[in-house]
């Protein structure tokens, strides 16, 4: 027998999909010690994409000397994955990022992850997709799931959690408006365009806000903080982005975001072990019903 057998594809799917949901989930972490640095969301979210910028420009440009990939693009499908991408990677990050000013970790990683409940109350809203009866089982356990760290979180910090949940609920609603109308512009140019084109897009336009409302020629910036920034753009940003890509690939959107459920509870281990976040039996017992309440929505009908 050949003891170095290969590693079949949907084994290498479901390692990309692990690797991306773990790097996406330490996201929070690294953010809060970046805060700790004294540095804003504002500059934070700009100097990440200034990082990550010059990587998506040149994959774009090695993906573009395909002439079948290139022939994929036109000044109308640009247009228009700019503007998706400027909802998912521009404002929707912006909004976790100020959010994650107000709350803990683990709650603003909980309060996002309700996104794919969103998806399916936008996609009745504006396709006329029908809300089912698991629909609204999911949309119960998972919200349930939420209230109960949200609850204990205010109990314990007070009416700043209202604050940042507010902006984590624009995040998760924004990044479903971008999920929802990504779907077909995917489709029609590739995921690895697609990808490549929307964050150029949202790094240009997190760039011009920074230039508009910061100082340039004085960040306040540590280079603590600097190489922090540095591993969240390439290591939460970038890597992640492409797995998540390969892992659709090679197992399915349905199987990738299965795996993706995960990401809270990634979340909670590095949160307490990293910044000693608390862990009760109200974070496990949300952490529980949020999964669940993901896993019934994305469970077959």
């Amino acid at each position: 027998m050949d003891s170095h057998k290969a590693i079949s594809p949907t084994t290498i799917g479901f390692i990309f999909a692990i690797a991306s949901a773990a790097l996406f989930a330490i996201r929070p972490i690294f953010v809060k010690l970046v805060y700790a640095e004294g540095v804003d969301s504002t500059t934070l979210i700009a100097f990440r994409m200034l990082f990550s910028l010059p990587i998506y420009v040149l994959l774009l440009a090695w993906f573009l000397r395909e002439t079948e990939l290139k022939n994929r693009l036109n000044a109308k499908n640009i247009l228009a994955i700019s503007i998706v991408g400027m909802f998912g990677y521009y404002a929707a990050s912006f909004l976790d990022l100020l959010g994650l000013q107000y709350v803990t970790a683990q709650l603003g990683r909980m309060i996002l992850y309700i996104y794919p409940t969103f998806v399916v109350l936008l996609g009745a809203v504006f396709f006329g997709e029908r809300i089912t009866l698991r629909v609204v089982i999911s949309l119960l356990i998972t919200y349930s799931g939420v209230a109960i760290i949200f609850g204990h979180d205010l109990n314990v910090f007070g009416n700043d959690v209202f604050t940042g949940a507010l902006f984590i609920l624009g995040a998760a609603l924004t990044f479903s408006f971008y999920l929802l109308f990504s779907k077909s512009l995917i489709a029609e140019v590739g995921s690895r365009l697609f990808t490549c084109v929307a964050l150029i897009a949202a790094s240009t336009g997190i760039l011009i806000h920074y230039a508009l409302t910061r100082s340039i020629t004085q960040p306040e910036v540590t280079p603590n903080a600097l190489w922090l920034i540095l591993i969240i753009a390439i290591f939460c940003t970038v890597i992640p982005t492409f797995f998540t890509t390969s892992a659709v690939a090679r197992i399915g959107a349905d199987k990738t975001g299965i795996v993706a459920m995960a990401g809270p509870a990634f979340t909670s281990i590095f949160a307490v072990s990293v910044l000693a976040e608390s862990f009760t039996i109200y974070h496990a017992t949300g952490i529980a019903l949020t999964i669940a309440g993901i896993a019934v929505l994305k469970g077959k009908p």
